[in-house]
């Protein structure tokens, strides 16, 4: 059955839902690995839904090394169980993503013959010594594939001429309704679509909620999304007196179906890769409020297609103006939509996936 496949190895630190394994999905989906014979092997185990989609998606369903999350302190044991699984495997190339698992297989590699391929998420590192050991180990990887062109950038300025290529995790959903009415009602109804952790900077926008509370306007805010930092956003949201003003509805597999009856999507990232949120945000003609870091500064043109905004002033300023301004709702919305068509089409998507399997090869 698998006789005549090339066998790839894809390393990734969990199968809990956030851009880059979602982004698996996707490209099981779309076919990346149609030729292959895929073993997918996760560092923890997260009992997800996608977690539970993708075992059944992949013939041979996914490899779960630890049942705990995972941690710095055990990349040593997790390197060792990785070796034993190459060395069951043999495969001809080994994909990681995330600095866990790229770190994990580097510590290995001298050990086996495959072609690394490292898949780089993240532009940003709040861990600033991870970002240092994958400098210093960079050379160990054979090729890496960025999401994103400020991925792009961000590697090339760690690891000067490496060979690298932009295979993409997002293009249009076109089943999404489209938002056709930019009438503001009250309350004026924000969403906020990520994980919940410190790179997101939700206590920034619980902030920015209350400021506009305070003034008198009627504001909503929902949050989609699961995280370590669940509990501790609610009981601050308690705290300020916002529970009626903030709802947070955990993980929405199918977010986009409702994004068209909010009024602006917000998000106020410390940092970002692609942020495929804000893509889809934009796909379905939601007003965006973005703090520009990542991808986010190459395709959100400020006042065109979305609003730049740095400081919790910024974002006030911005949200009270999209309250009040119908005729900017309307532009910026359609022009996110029109945007989004236009750079990130399926057929686009498509031709990148047909060069990452030459890659395969």
């Amino acid at each position: 059955m698998y006789r005549n496949r090339n066998k790839v190895v894809y390393v990734i630190n969990s199968l809990n839902p956030g851009g880059a394994e979602m982004g698996l999905e996707l490209l099981l989906d779309n076919g990346l690995f149609y030729d292959t014979d895929l073993h997918i092997i996760c560092l923890s185990r997260s009992h997800s839904d996608l977690e539970d989609r993708i075992f059944k998606k992949n013939k041979r369903g996914v490899i779960f090394l630890n049942d705990t999350p995972v941690n710095n302190k055990k990349l040593l044991q997790y390197a060792f169980q990785l070796h034993k699984q190459i060395l069951k495997v043999k495969p001809s190339v080994v994909i990681t993503s995330l600095s866990q698992s790229v770190l994990a297989i580097r510590i290995i590699k001298a050990f086996h013959r495959f072609q690394h391929i490292t898949f780089e998420h993240n532009t940003q590192f709040k861990n600033r010594s991870a970002w240092h050991l994958l400098k210093l180990t960079d050379h160990l990887s054979d090729k890496f594939w960025c999401d994103s062109i400020a991925m792009q950038k961000a590697l090339l300025a760690r690891a000067p001429g490496v060979k690298n290529l932009i295979v993409p995790l997002f293009y249009v959903n076109d089943m999404a309704p489209v938002k056709q009415d930019y009438v503001a009602r009250e309350p004026f109804k924000l969403m906020a679509v990520g994980r919940l952790m410190a790179q997101k900077n939700y206590p920034l926008l619980i902030q920015i909620v209350r400021a506009l509370h305070e003034r008198g306007l009627e504001i909503a805010l929902d949050i989609f999304g699961e995280g370590e930092l669940a509990s501790k956003l609610r009981a601050e949201t308690q705290a300020r007196g916002l529970t009626d003003v903030v709802t947070f509805r955990g993980f929405v597999r199918d977010w986009q179906s409702e994004a068209n009856h909010y009024d602006a999507y917000i998000l106020m990232s410390d940092f970002e890769g692609l942020s495929i949120a804000t893509l889809e945000a934009m796909s379905v003609g939601l007003p965006c409020i973005v703090k520009p870091v990542g991808e986010l500064e190459n395709y959100i043109s400020d006042r065109n297609n979305g609003l730049k905004v740095l400081t919790l002033e910024d974002a006030v300023n911005a949200i009270y103006e999209l309250i009040n301004d119908a005729e900017l709702r309307n532009f910026l919305g359609n022009n996110a939509k029109s945007y989004v068509a236009a750079h990130y089409s399926e057929n686009s998507f498509q031709a990148l996936i047909e060069q990452a399997k030459r890659t395969l090869e």
